[in-house]
């Protein structure tokens, strides 16, 4: 296992490029990890923001991909900018531009807000 943020958060995002969100999450998030959305709620646990995402996976038609275009690492705080295409249930496109801010604590994400680009 890596132990700094820098590759510690490379290596989260490479899960993410593959479509392993949940994977990275259940490797990488702190067990008390509050994500915030764009809209301003939030989850106050990793196992709700599993279960969110499992949710939401299980409505896509497909996920077609991640991309990864910048990230950034500063002081317990890494930053990513990326682009994900996903196909809907009902078969309309789905493209999100976001930029994720975590906030990091003895190796884990303690917190992520979403941005949308």
């Amino acid at each position: 296992m890596t132990n700094s943020i820098a590759e510690r958060e490379t290596a989260s995002n490479a899960l993410t490029k593959q479509g392993k969100i949940i994977e990275s999450i259940d490797q990488f998030y702190a067990a008390d990890c509050v994500f915030t959305e764009p809209d301003g709620s939030k989850r106050s646990s990793r196992a709700d923001e599993r279960a969110h995402l499992e949710k939401f996976f299980a409505g896509l038609k497909s996920f077609d991909g991640a991309t990864l275009h910048r990230q950034a690492v500063g002081d317990n705080t890494s930053m990513s900018e990326w682009t994900f295409k996903m196909t809907g249930g009902d078969g309309k496109a789905i493209v999100w531009n976001e930029v994720l801010v975590r906030g990091w604590r003895d190796g884990k994400i303690t917190s992520e807000k979403y941005y949308q680009a």
